[in-house]
Parts: C-alpha cells; structure tokens; sequence
C-alpha cells in the first residue's frame, strides 16, 4: 500500500502569521492533532502540532503570566517535519512515524504539499482491515457515486 491510498487530501493547513489560539481552534474544529504551515505556492515550511501549540501556553497556579502580542504560529511550529512521497510505502512511512515519535507526516510531491497522513489514517484502514492498496480502492468505488460523462 502507497502514502497516497491512506493520506488526507485536500489538506488543511496554516500560514505562518496564523494567532496560536486561531491554530488551536482550527485543530480543535476538525478533530486534527497537527497541521502543516504552508508559504506561497503551498510550499511547505513547517508543522504545527498540539504539542507546539500548548507548550508554553499553560502555567502552573500562581504564576503570572507577562502579558504579550500573541504568538504566531512560525514562532512554535515544527521546522523541517518529517514527509513522505505519495508513492512510499506506507508501511515504511509507520515505521518512521513511530520511531520518531510523529503522530502526523506531511504529503509533499516535488516540494508541493499534497496531503497529510496520520495515525488515525493509518488505524482507520486497520480497523476496516484494508491492509493493500485494493482493499482501499475497492471500498472507495464502491462509496464514491457513479459518474456520468457526458
């Protein structure tokens, strides 16, 4: 099975000046753990995780919070996030997921940001026991409505 039968696409993304609490309600709304930060043309420049957004943000009792411009997220984003290719193998895309620790990888072709595969992504084809690239597009044509042409 290929990156490109599993990952997310289109994909939502963030631009560098994004507030972090405008992140973090992105993330929230649509049930993602990260995003990746994209620049002009869709290029990738980072990834911005619920880790990078919460770090920092939350104080214990008792301190005091300085009070400052909000942060954007270029200032707490990943840099240089782990991608893979839509055509690598899925199977070795887990692999680098979890030993490094990732729980999203950015889709790039040619430097172009083209989808992001997660973890849930991943687990959704376990549990629906689609574990080749057949099994992942049989049930999509048999879920995607007929075209006509015309």
């Amino acid at each position: 099975m290929k990156a490109r039968d599993v990952m997310t696409s289109p994909v939502i993304t963030l631009r560098p000046d994004t507030p972090v609490h405008a992140a973090a309600a992105l993330l929230i709304a649509h049930g993602f753990t990260a995003a990746p930060v994209v620049g002009p043309h869709r290029r990738l420049l980072g990834i911005a995780t619920e880790a990078d957004l919460v770090r920092g943000r939350v104080v214990p009792d008792g301190w005091t919070v300085q009070p400052g411009p909000e942060p954007a997220v270029a200032a707490v984003m990943t840099p240089d996030p782990t991608t893979a290719r839509p055509d690598d193998d899925l199977a070795d895309v887990v692999a680098t997921m979890l030993d490094r620790g990732v729980g999203s990888v950015p889709v790039v072709e040619d430097g172009d940001l083209v989808g992001i595969l997660s973890r849930r992504d991943v687990l959704r084809c376990v549990a629906r026991r689609e574990l080749t690239s057949a099994e992942v597009h049989r049930r999509r044509d048999l879920v995607e409505p007929a075209r006509e042409d015309g």
